[in-house]
C-alpha cells in the first residue's frame, strides 16, 4: 500500500477549502429533486427533517475529523488496515470503493435523464456519458488541486442559479406551510433518510484527508461548509412548499425545474434550459470528486498505476452506462445509496470512531 506519509506538497490545499469541498461535493443533482422526497415522507412539516439532517452531518464529520486526526492524518484505506486488519479491512475499503463508483454513476446518470426530459428526448446515453467521463478522466488525472477548483467555481454557479427562486416569493403562497407540526415526530425523522442522499460528501474527507495542509484547522471548515448545504437546502425547501401544494409537489419529479418554467426574462425565454445547462458544473464537479475517490482509494488498496485505475474506471463505467438505459434501475439504485449513506452516516462511522477509542485506551495500558 502507497505511504501517505509525505503527501506531494504540491497536490496539498488550504484547509479553509474544505468548506467549498464538503459543499459543492453535497449540492448536485439531488438539490433540483428532494423536496418530493422528503414531502412523501413528512408533507411540509420536512424543513424539520432538513435541520436534523444538517446537525447529524455535523456531528458526523466532527466524528470523522477526529478518526484522521487520531491515526496521524491517514486515510480511510490505512485506517481501515490499523483497526481491522489487512483483509478485513481491505474488504471494508472495497465496499467503500463501489460506494463511491456508484454515487458517480448514479449523478451522470440522473443529469442524463434530466437533459433527455427536458431538452433532448433522443439524446445517446451511451455518447454522452463517454463524453462527460472521458472529461471527469481528464480532471482526475490532473490531480486533487484540480478537482477542487472546479468544485471552487461551481459554488458560484449553483448560488447564482438559487437566487432564481426569488419567484416562490413573490409568487407563492404561505399558507401552503401550515398546519406547522401537522405530522408526528416519527414521519419527521423518516424523511431524514431520503434526505440523506443530498447531503453525501463528508465521507470523503477520509479520502483527502492527507492531502490538506494542517488538515486539523480544517475541521471547523468542514462542518461550516455542511452548515451552509443545510442552509440552501432550507431555503429551496421552502421556496418550492411556497409555490407548490403537497398534492402538485408529489407529481413532480424536477420541482425546481417547474418552478423555473415561469421566469419571464426579455433576453431568455425557456430559463430552465439555461438552469439545466448551468447546472452541468456542479453536477461534473461533484462527479469529479467521487470518481477521484474511487480511484484513490483503489490506488492505496492495490499500489497500482493511478491512471491505469482511472482509465479502468471510465471503461466499466461506460460499460454501466450501455447496460442500463432504464432510469427506474437508476432511481432504485440512488434509493438504496441514500439508505447505505444513511447508515454510514448514523452507525458506521460513530461505531468506527468508538472501536478507534477502545484500541488506543488498550494500547496507552
Amino acid at each position: 500500500m502507497p505511504n501517505h506519509a509525505n503527501s506531494d506538497i504540491t497536490q496539498q490545499v488550504s484547509p479553509f477549502l474544505i468548506f467549498f469541498i464538503i459543499h459543492a461535493s453535497q449540492v448536485g443533482e439531488g438539490v433540483l429533486s428532494f423536496e418530493r422526497f422528503i414531502a412523501e415522507k413528512a408533507g411540509y412539516d420536512s424543513w424539520i427533517s432538513i435541520l436534523l439532517t444538517g446537525i447529524i452531518f455535523s456531528i458526523a464529520i466532527f466524528l470523522i475529523c477526529k478518526l484522521s486526526i487520531r491515526n496521524n492524518g491517514e486515510d480511510l484505506i490505512a485506517i481501515h488496515q490499523s483497526l481491522f486488519g489487512k483483509y478485513i479491512g481491505g474488504f471494508f475499503s472495497l465496499f467503500f470503493i463501489a460506494y463511491f463508483f456508484l454515487i458517480t454513476m448514479t449523478v451522470i446518470r440522473s443529469y442524463i435523464e434530466i437533459i433527455q426530459v427536458w431538452i433532448f428526448p433522443d439524446l445517446s446515453v451511451f455518447l454522452f456519458s463517454l463524453i462527460i467521463f472521458i472529461l471527469l478522466l481528464y480532471y482526475v488525472l490532473g490531480g486533487l488541486r484540480i478537482v477542487v477548483g472546479l468544485l471552487f467555481f461551481s459554488i458560484f454557479t449553483t448560488t447564482f442559479l438559487f437566487s432564481f427562486k426569488y419567484v416562490a416569493f413573490t409568487n407563492g403562497y404561505f399558507s401552503n406551510l401550515l398546519p406547522i407540526m401537522d405530522h408526528s415526530f416519527t414521519e419527521i425523522l423518516q424523511a431524514v433518510e431520503p434526505m440523506t442522499y443530498s447531503f453525501l460528501g463528508p465521507e470523503l474527507i477520509l479520502v483527502y484527508a492527507p492531502f490538506i495542509h494542517q488538515f486539523q484547522k480544517g475541521i471547523k471548515w468542514a462542518i461550516i461548509g455542511n452548515l451552509f448545504t443545510m442552509l440552501v437546502y432550507f431555503l429551496s425547501a421552502f421556496a418550492i412548499f411556497l409555490y407548490f401544494n403537497e398534492q402538485q409537489l408529489l407529481q413532480l419529479s424536477w420541482p425546481t425545474l417547474h418552478m423555473w418554467k415561469v421566469i419571464d426574462l426579455p433576453f431568455i425565454e425557456r430559463f430552465e434550459y439555461v438552469g439545466i445547462t448551468l447546472h452541468f458544473i456542479a453536477i461534473i464537479s461533484t462527479a469529479a470528486i467521487y470518481y477521484w475517490a474511487c480511484t484513490q482509494s483503489l490506488f492505496r488498496l492495490t499500489g497500482l498505476s493511478f491512471k491505469k485505475i482511472a482509465t479502468a474506471i471510465l471503461i466499466i463505467s461506460i460499460g454501466f452506462s450501455f447496460f442500463i438505459h432504464d432510469f427506474l434501475v437508476v432511481e432504485f439504485i440512488m434509493q438504496k445509496i441514500s439508505k447505505v449513506g444513511f447508515y454510514i452516516i448514523v452507525a458506521y462511522f460513530p461505531i468506527l470512531f468508538l472501536w478507534q477509542s477502545i484500541l488506543l485506551g488498550v494500547k496507552k495500558k
